[in-house]
């Protein structure tokens, strides 16, 4: 019997616990996203010279051009034009040796970085847990320029300025995307990402209809004005434009409305969700 219980005490300590293995599981998918990274890279770096390949051929070409019209030709010397070929071709390949050059350097620094990682059990825990943290920090940031444009887009203050900030926010969303390939491709923050991109995805084609009302609303003020200064024998042709153009604003209004409620309902969906989210953790950084 005390054999027994000793057997059992041992197994008790060996075993890890749920959370340990569901640790040790993520850390393992983690090292495998990296290797695949590092497979990745391989092929980046061969592609890093196709700049420069492709300026040393367009340099030869230029020079060989040159030059045979300079053989074929009595006078001599280089035209203004020639000359200035000749420069671009020669700064065209100096550029391509920087790009390449920063382009072998960027990917070698990541690979050295990827390699400790995966040599060191400890610093692949904590390298995964930081890109979990990020990626939640960036979403939310992403959410707040979501929330901005939800804004102008409910006022319809400034189509300028909202276009300008769904620029921005396809570069964050770009950003994230790349950056932090590993973590979404795990499922980090799944309930999270998901309504913040359906809420971008909204946004941009509101954006479309809301274009397409301005437009409308500038055919009828423009047809408007040809009414107002038509003759009477014209009078008849632009009522029957306006006519039109009223009716095209009607739709396109109709249609601004409808995608506008959509979009604003999707950020307001997000934002709830990221309240939620905000919550878990605090509970979860209370409990540890």
């Amino acid at each position: 019997m005390k054999t027994i219980m000793t057997i059992v005490l041992v197994l008790i300590a060996v075993l890890p616990s749920p959370g340990r293995a569901e640790q040790s599981a993520e850390d393992i998918a983690f090292a495998a996203a990296l290797e695949a990274r590092l497979k990745t890279l391989e092929l980046e770096r061969q592609n890093c010279g196709r700049r420069l390949s492709a300026a040393a051929r367009q340099q030869f070409e230029t020079i060989d051009s040159v030059q045979r019209r300079y053989n074929d030709s009595r006078r001599g010397g280089y035209t203004i034009r020639e000359e200035a070929r000749l420069d671009q071709a020669q700064s065209n390949v100096e550029s391509a040796v920087d790009d390449t050059y920063a382009c072998v350097k960027r990917i070698e620094s990541e690979r050295a970085s990827i390699k400790g990682i995966l040599s060191n059990p400890a610093r692949l825990r904590s390298e995964s847990e930081r890109l979990r943290n990020e990626l939640r920090r960036e979403l939310l940031a992403l959410l707040t320029d979501v929330r901005s444009a939800s804004a102008m887009l409910g006022a319809q203050s400034n189509y300028d300025e909202f276009v300008l900030k769904l620029g921005a926010i396809g570069n964050r969303l770009q950003s994230i995307r790349s950056k932090y390939a590993i973590p979404l491709s795990r499922g980090d923050h799944k309930a999270l990402g998901p309504p913040i991109s359906d809420a971008c995805n909204a946004l941009y084609a509101t954006s479309g209809e809301w274009k397409r009302a301005r437009q409308a609303a500038e055919e009828v003020a423009g047809t408007q004005a040809a009414l107002a200064g038509a003759g009477s024998w014209q009078l008849e042709f632009f009522q029957r434009r306006l006519t039109a153009a009223q009716r095209n604003y009607a739709d396109a209004q109709k249609r601004l409305a409808d995608y506008k409620g959509t979009a604003l309902a999707l950020v307001q969906a997000a934002t709830r969700v990221a309240q939620e989210d905000s919550q878990k953790e605090r509970t979860l950084t209370v409990n540890r």
